[in-house]
């Protein structure tokens, strides 16, 4: 067992071993319990849905006789991380636990049905990542990461989370939730007062509610909502806590129901180039778009959407690109799932020659960011320009000393790229655009 997993189990009994009463809990449940659950999938012993609690117990009832107090220890277990603030998924504590008491652990007991399978919508993504048929994984170019500063302060911006983040802070230090369900929401006394002091609607504050749990900016327990990591994190000012919180709600905040949201975002993501709706429609497998919408008008919508939260800009010809924080969210969940992400090296010190071949091997839409890098790091401007004419960057109708010295005044990406007569480097880069 790995050196996380152990660390999970040591904790989970230092808390039994504080708590009053003690629950029940034994610790070869505990293990054959986590072991089943990475088995099915999971990447970290704290991260449970409902889903999950059935996927399971589907394994465990393979069993011909689960240890003795299983459930018992599921459900101290299920205690530990809610008590403890160590349940990662957005799912209920209450709807959590539900589950739990619930599910049948009878050795070779028929489980509860499966949800709706996501994997022919998903089939591009996976063929590409080498969870297909071919089983041969796509290269995934290295892509350039925004600095955390400038990633927070766009999250910030945005409306929505703003909003949510505004009723985070209304909610310190807690309040209770609407009892007599398993659906988390605050009561009806506090979702009115917390219209009131936003200035909105209490309808809106159920979906802000949403947003904010989604984002880690609140959590619940079985009883109370309180703030959560990504609150007390973005409180704290600590670098990238507002770019992820704003990465975990983005499908939250587009209010948008399927997969095509995640799906076209990761295909320009992955793509680096700008893309029409109409090119992007092959990224949404077979149930990706819901309902009689056509697929074409769909794709339209969702990226309309997803602009309008910053997560992609729509560039000329009515093409999109990802942004900054399109390409934070898309890395921060395919590494989530598994997936090595490469990031393009640091190019600040490296000659011309070299710098001109790490952007042969980049994404389209990272080749000015990394220009703007590079010349900022040289000795002045009219060294950028001369050493990239010597490493045989071409510039048009040969024109050296024009080039030198119309970079030397206005050393700027595009201001290289416009100087640039054709070359794999000006075509690369005109792909993003």
């Amino acid at each position: 067992m790995t050196e996380r997993f152990m660390t999970a189990i040591s904790r989970c009994l230092d808390w039994a071993n504080e708590a009053d009463p003690p629950p029940l809990l034994r610790v070869d449940a505990l293990v054959l319990l986590l072991r089943a659950h990475e088995d099915a999938g999971a990447h970290d012993p704290g991260d449970w849905t409902v889903d999950d609690v059935h996927e399971v117990a589907a394994l465990l009832t393979e069993r011909e006789e689960p240890p003795e107090h299983l459930r018992d220890t599921w459900l101290s277990w299920c205690d530990h991380l809610v008590s403890c603030g160590g349940l990662l998924s957005t799912e209920s504590p209450r709807r959590l636990r539900t589950a739990i008491e619930q599910v049948d652990l009878t050795p070779g007991a028929p489980t509860a049905p499966e949800p709706e399978p996501l994997a022919d919508a998903a089939a591009p993504l996976l063929e590409r990542l080498g969870y297909g048929e071919t089983g041969e994984p796509a290269l995934l170019l290295p892509f350039v990461p925004a600095p955390l500063r400038e990633l927070d302060v766009r999250a910030g911006a945005v409306d929505t989370l703003h909003r949510a983040a505004g009723l985070a802070a209304w909610v310190d230090p807690d309040r209770l939730l609407r009892p007599d369900t398993d659906h988390d929401d605050l009561c009806a006394t506090d979702t009115a007062q917390a219209a009131e002091a936003l200035g909105t609607t209490p309808r809106d504050v159920r979906f802000l509610f949403t947003v904010a749990r989604s984002a880690g900016l609140l959590r619940t327990t079985y009883l109370h909502v309180l703030p959560g990591p990504a609150a007390h994190a973005w409180a704290d000012e600590r670098p990238g806590a507002a770019a992820d919180a704003w990465a975990d709600a983005l499908t939250t905040m587009a209010a948008i129901p399927g997969p095509a949201p995640f799906l076209l975002l990761t295909e320009l993501f992955l793509s680096g180039r700008a893309h029409t709706p109409a090119e992007l429609v092959h990224a949404c497998g077979p149930g990706a778009v819901p309902g009689p919408e056509p697929a074409e008008q769909h794709v339209h919508r969702v990226l309309r959407t997803l602009a309008g939260l910053d997560a992609v800009q729509e560039v000329a010809n009515g093409r999109y690109r990802i942004s900054a924080l399109g390409d934070h969210c898309a890395a921060r969940r395919l590494r989530a799932s598994g997936v090595e992400v490469p990031e393009a090296p640091s190019v600040t010190a490296l000659d011309a020659e070299a710098f001109l071949g790490v952007l042969e091997e980049v994404r389209p839409v990272d080749v000015e960011a990394l220009l703007d890098r590079w010349i900022t790091g040289q000795p002045s401007p009219e060294t950028a320009a001369r050493t990239l004419v010597n490493a045989g960057l071409p510039p048009i109708g040969a024109d050296a000393g024009t080039f030198v010295r119309t970079v030397a005044e206005r050393p700027w990406a595009d201001v290289v790229l416009a100087l640039t007569a054709e070359c794999p480097l000006k075509g690369t880069a005109e792909l993003a655009r």
